[in-house]
């Protein structure tokens, strides 16, 4: 999944599926399952497409669109096994004792991180760098 106008118009659609009761797509599915995980995300899913844009939630600055296109990148990477360091490293926290919603919210940021300095400097995306990460983290750097 990209940061791109498909994925927008994408998960604004899943969103007014969601939000009108209408039935969800299998493909889909794992995408309203991350809406499903953030209820604070459903007044701005509401907004239609500003909720692409930044805005306060809960007293922190969010981008729901991003946010949720994480999640998926994520949730992508823990289902396909690949890399192989991320569900290892799910089940790594896990078995600390976080839920999981913390797990994939600290390798989201290893990731996010990762990923906008990369293309902030027009590198591409370090995947070493990702490993080493992954492999270091633990309960305490996500709390």
């Amino acid at each position: 999944m990209q940061f791109d106008k498909e994925t927008q118009v994408r998960i604004l659609r899943v969103a007014a599926d969601r939000i009108d009761g209408r039935p969800i797509g299998e493909v889909d599915a794992r995408i309203a399952h991350i809406m499903d995980m953030h209820p604070e995300f459903e007044e701005s899913w509401q907004l239609g497409e500003m909720a692409v844009y930044p805005q306060e939630i809960n007293g922190q600055i969010v981008n729901p669109f991003v946010h949720t296109v994480l999640h998926v990148i994520i949730d992508t990477q823990l289902n396909d096994g690949n890399p192989e360091i991320v569900p290892s490293t799910f089940k790594k926290l896990m078995d600390q004792g976080m839920t999981e919603h913390e797990c994939l919210h600290g390798i989201i940021h290893s990731y996010a991180d990762i990923h906008f300095s990369s293309f902030r400097s027009g590198k591409p995306f370090d995947h070493l760098d990702y490993q080493s990460r992954l492999k270091a983290l633990s309960y305490d750097d996500v709390e």
